[in-house]
């Protein structure tokens, strides 16, 4: 028996299923923890406050 067709609900499907699940969360938890190391997560609210201004608000300050 050769596994040349992976069967998707066979023994090998269910191993290669798990493998990749493993695969993608092992990669997305990996990228996770080094962007939380180094602080660039760019989780803060600046940004939001920023556009959330109006354009009065801002001429006002120029002024």
């Amino acid at each position: 028996m050769t596994c040349a067709v992976i069967d998707g609900f066979g023994v090998y499907g269910n191993y290669l299923h798990f493998w990749i699940v493993v695969f993608f969360v092992g990669s997305a938890l990996m990228i996770f923890m080094c962007l939380w190391k180094k602080n660039r997560l760019d989780m803060d609210e600046e940004p939001k406050f920023q556009m959330m201004k109006s354009d009065t608000d801002q001429e006002n300050e120029d002024k």
